[in-house]
């Protein structure tokens, strides 16, 4: 069965009715984990992950895994290891997560286990405290990372590109109230103020520029 992915109606109901999927697609992982710690030893579900133990740092900066539970560990750590071991080499897994973890020297075991053994950082996206005061009530700031499984037959590079990107306005302020850009003379509609047009084109950009001209090497 041969369906054109650009016309989704008929894929949808080619998937509904003829299992497996008719195509093949690459498997994309997103998650939005909540914040905060749990402790591994009230749940022996999770030992099974490799972020529930102490990691001790070497002399050379490298980290090894202990047999030693930690009493507490981040959600989106575990949520970040379950998604990268469920996808295949060269697969992608997009997740938020809040920026104690990308900065914080108590997790730098993490990073170092994240981005030497696990994925690439194909992008890093950091959005404002605004994005979960409204509903959440938290000004915590978070960053979008999207990230592709290491492994398999895939070359391993010394070095890369990443796109980064700050977003300073995404459309709202921290009561929910829509902002607008100043309009000048020529314009008949209000055009809303968010940095997020712009870098999902520069990330395009970027995909189809660089990073899919690394792959083809």
């Amino acid at each position: 069965m041969n369906i054109d992915i650009s016309h989704w109606t008929e894929l949808f109901q080619a998937c509904v009715s003829n299992l497996p999927l008719p195509i093949s697609l690459p498997s994309v992982a997103l998650a939005n984990p909540p914040y905060c710690r749990i402790n591994p030893h009230s749940n022996l579900e999770l030992t099974r992950f490799e972020m529930a133990y102490k990691w001790r740092e070497q002399e050379n900066g490298s980290y090894v895994i202990t047999s030693k539970l930690k009493t507490q560990v981040e959600q989106e750590c575990l949520f970040i290891e379950q998604c990268l071991k469920k996808v295949q080499p060269g697969e992608i897994v997009c997740v938020l997560v809040s920026n104690g973890i990308l900065s914080s020297s108590s997790q730098a075991y993490f990073r170092r286990w994240l981005l030497e053994d696990m994925a690439w950082l194909i992008a890093s996206i950091q959005l404002p405290p605004e994005n979960f005061q409204v509903e959440c009530g938290l000004g915590i700031i978070t960053s979008f990372l999207i990230l592709q499984r290491q492994g398999g037959d895939l070359p391993v590079p010394e070095n890369y590109f990443i796109f980064m990107a700050l977003a300073d306005k995404i459309g709202f302020d921290s009561r929910g109230r829509q902002l607008f850009r100043t309009m000048s003379n020529s314009q008949q509609n209000p055009e809303v103020d968010s940095d997020l047009p712009v870098i999902l084109e520069e990330f395009h950009k970027f995909i189809q520029e660089i990073w899919h001209n690394y792959l083809d090497k």
